[in-house]
């Protein structure tokens, strides 16, 4: 069993596996979470650009930029609890936005991707951009600096342009953004996954240049750039 980022390693014994395993019902193996996908506006058949973004920190400062006052929700997704789990926005022409709401649970990332791959295939561009803390970022040399960029991307994404590093190994990426990037490489899509690493966990003004330069670069419309004195971090106190 593998994917395109990486693999599973199975034990080397059967001595290994759980005894469960054997002798599980085949009912519990072949249960999935469903996801329901309700769409108010008609459902684009083209769409030039689609941007997921996923992770706390990002999700209010990129409201602020990309939704203007005339921006609405054109789609709901909901999880088997009816709990809405990601919202899709109509940003301008072609561009939509896609936001991964925190009560999304990421083992059904597999799914979620599934269920909009249609979505997918009408794409020109994918770009996702997922928030990550600095200390899970595996490297001998890691940057001095409140937040900084890794990127991953298709075979046939042009990333020439950006000047962003790509993801060095042992670093592994989960979540929407990840499988999405898996699904656009084994389809021929062309897909960017940018992965924005900080020092904190709230982003403030220095933590989120490397955002607005993503933005400048990757969306052709207007942006409305936020009043980066607020605290965009939607969680309430830390507690340890």
């Amino acid at each position: 069993m593998a994917s395109h980022f990486g693999e599973v390693i199975f034990p080397s014994s059967r001595a290994f596996w759980d005894d469960e395993d054997e002798y599980e019902p085949n009912e519990n193996l072949e249960h999935c979470p469903k996801l329901r996908i309700c769409w108010l506006k008609n459902k684009p058949e083209h769409i030039q650009k689609f941007i997921i973004i996923e992770g706390d920190p990002l999700i209010p400062f990129i409201k602020q930029c990309l939704c203007l006052n005339n921006t609405k929700e054109v789609c709901i997704i909901e999880n088997e609890n009816q709990k809405k789990v990601s919202i899709i926005y109509h940003i301008d022409k072609q561009i939509y936005l896609c936001i991964i709401l925190p009560q999304f649970d990421t083992k059904d990332a597999g799914t979620f991707v599934n269920q909009i791959s249609d979505l997918l295939l009408t794409t020109e561009n994918t770009i996702s951009i997922v928030c990550r803390h600095v200390s899970q970022f595996q490297s001998t040399n890691i940057p001095e600096i409140p937040s900084f960029l890794r990127i991953l991307a298709t075979k046939n994404a042009n990333v020439s342009k950006c000047k962003i590093e790509p993801l060095e190994q042992p670093n592994i990426v989960f979540g929407v953004g990840a499988g999405v990037l898996s699904y656009a490489e084994l389809t021929d899509i062309s897909a960017k996954l940018y992965i924005l690493y900080i020092d904190n966990f709230v982003l403030d003004s220095k933590c989120a240049e490397p955002i607005l330069q993503i933005l400048t670069n990757e969306i052709d419309c207007k942006l409305q750039l936020p009043k980066l004195t607020e605290n965009f971090f939607s969680k309430g106190n830390l507690y340890m």
